[in-house]
């Protein structure tokens, strides 16, 4: 396995040969650093171990197809960081897509059926209110929060300003609080 000294021969032989002896040598060579990276951006040993091992995956199957410009090193770890902020912005717009349930250590089938009920009814209600904001607000405001867009992001998609989506998200955030107020026992 000592046969491999340099990156680009090793990348060579991955991508030209299909040489799965040198994607190993590679693997082997880069994991550990990478792996301590996507734990850094991650917080996670589980998430961090998968962000590599995706990362080392998507390399295999586009290998035919890699082209790299710059070093094998900083490749791979910008592979590594794009692949921990999918996977966070993922995980955020899942949690806001898929409310957790509000009762204890999140078992949602051990609540009472009148909970549930009224769980179900308050993710309509404020679908609904979601559903009525204007198309563009409510366009910005699911960017925001089901994708987990930052609003530069947003502006950036869809060719606007950041004051624009600033603008937008506020008049969201006003309509919906007035929308799904409940009123209060006094």
């Amino acid at each position: 396995m000592n046969l491999y000294h340099d990156e680009h021969d090793l990348l060579a032989r991955v991508c030209q040969h299909d040489d799965y002896q040198a994607f190993e040598v590679l693997f082997h060579r880069y994991q550990p650093s990478l792996r301590l990276y996507a734990l850094k951006l991650s917080s996670s040993e589980i998430l961090a171990e998968e962000i590599v091992s995706d990362v080392f995956i998507k390399i295999w199957k586009s290998r035919q197809q890699l082209e790299l410009r710059g070093s094998l090193r900083s490749y791979l770890f910008t592979a590594i960081r794009n692949q921990s902020l999918d996977y966070l912005r993922r995980r955020q717009r899942d949690r806001m897509v898929q409310p957790t349930c509000s009762f204890p250590d999140n078992a949602c089938e051990d609540a009472s059926p009148e909970d549930m009920i009224i769980y179900h009814e308050t993710l309509e209600k404020v679908e609904a209110a979601i559903s009525a904001l204007p198309p563009q607000g409510q366009y910005i405001f699911r960017l925001s929060r089901d994708e987990g867009l930052k609003y530069r992001e947003i502006a950036e998609r869809l060719n606007l300003s950041i004051k624009t989506v600033e603008t937008h998200m506020r008049r969201s955030l006003i309509f919906l609080r007035r929308e799904l107020q409940v009123a209060v026992p006094a």
